[in-house]
């Protein structure tokens, strides 16, 4: 195995060039919390509007711990998982309940909080408490497979205990803070998974990747999974906007959308063939056969193992005034979700998925309330 001196090396040079990130300034449990959760999925310049407007909104784990799911949701609209932001509301009132307010610094009670793996529980004890706990996130495993070569295929969890065993041993004594954060700093700006930068890497000499020539060879990952194509479509009505909450519990639970349907996997349509479906959908849904949609644009999202092509139409409706402007026909499941017709402006009391946050920017200015009711007396 190679020499271990490589540590030094490597914490010498995140001292001289790690980014000065806020939750670095002082290392205080609840803003390094914040910090981890978002960044599980999300990389680190995403990531840092969102954070610095959570401590905004939530400067303390009490204001967050008090506040409605719904705000929540709303502050961590468009970063996606939002199953994140739902435990992490339900983790700040155990917080709350269990610990007195005060962030819990045994590993055993982190890692008991709603939304908190083995790797989050390892990154906070070790970065907000300096406690020699491991993490392995995908730049600590490219890292460490290019340090010793390792050719075990790293998305086999089996192999993956390895690489905790290792990242475990690995961790110099008194400096986990200092070295998680700096296998993680050269994975973001050095050992990069395309083109590393390898002629600036401080442990290069130390790297049997880098001694093979064939850095960009690991890590090793099994056939990647064929990946589906997806055509959707989506309605905004108008004069006021139609949207509904999906059910907790699903994917994207708790969050608002517009209407929205799955139209082909694997398949090609032509932009009039996806036109009279999303019509059919309409009819069927609602009640009405729309007139001629308008297309307001495309939307591309990826998800396991899908690529999706989202088209956004616009259709105008009149609610029966009998019904109310809450109520909906329709023999679907969605009949039964809460819903609601909305202007523009009340878009932002409503948290929206990140596509159909895309969506509602696609809008254009609604017309006032009044001429709403106008219209669906006339």
């Amino acid at each position: 195995m190679v020499n271990m001196r490589w540590q030094k090396k490597l914490l010498e040079w995140f001292d001289r060039n790690q980014r000065p990130l806020p939750w670095r300034r002082k290392y205080l449990p609840y803003p390094v919390w914040v910090s981890e959760v978002m960044l599980q999925q999300t990389q680190v310049d995403t990531a840092l509007p969102y954070y610095k407007r959570w401590l905004a909104l939530f400067p303390t784990i009490r204001s967050l711990a008090e506040s409605d799911e719904k705000k929540v949701l709303k502050a961590w609209e468009g970063l996606g998982y939002y199953s994140r932001a739902r435990n992490f509301h339900k983790a700040a009132k155990i917080v709350m309940e269990k610990h007195e307010g005060l962030f819990p610094e045994k590993y055993e009670d982190i890692l008991a909080l709603p939304g908190i793996g083995r790797y989050t529980a390892g990154a906070i004890a070790s970065i907000a408490f300096n406690q020699e706990k491991p993490i392995v996130d995908g730049n600590v495993l490219r890292v460490l497979a290019r340090v010793y070569a390792i050719s075990k295929p790293i998305d086999d969890m089996a192999n993956r205990e390895e690489f905790w065993r290792l990242q475990k041993k690995l961790i110099p004594k008194d400096q986990a803070r200092n070295f998680n954060q700096a296998l993680m700093e050269l994975g973001a700006l050095v050992c990069a998974s395309k083109n590393p930068a390898c002629a600036v890497c401080p442990i290069q000499k130390n790297c049997l990747a880098f001694k093979k020539g064939r850095a960009e060879a690991y890590p090793v990952r099994q056939k990647k999974k064929e990946m589906i194509k997806v055509t959707a479509s989506a309605v905004v009505f108008r004069p006021r906007h139609y949207v509904h909450q999906r059910p907790v519990g699903e994917i994207m639970g708790g969050l608002w959308e517009f209407p929205e349907w799955k139209l082909v996997k694997n398949g090609r349509l032509s932009p009039e063939i996806i036109e009279e479906l999303t019509a059919k959908h309409i009819e069927n849904e609602f009640g009405f056969k729309p007139a001629k949609l308008k297309t307001l644009g495309t939307i591309k999202r990826n998800y396991t193992h899908h690529l999706e092509t989202l088209w956004v139409f616009e259709s105008s409706v009149i609610p029966s005034p009998l019904k109310g402007i809450n109520s909906v026909e329709g023999s679907t499941k969605r009949q039964s979700w809460p819903s609601a017709w909305i202007t523009k402006e009340e878009f932002s009391d409503y948290p929206f998925s990140s596509a159909h946050a895309k969506i509602a920017k696609m809008v254009s200015p609604a017309r006032t309330g009044r001429e709403f009711e106008l219209e669906i007396q006339s």
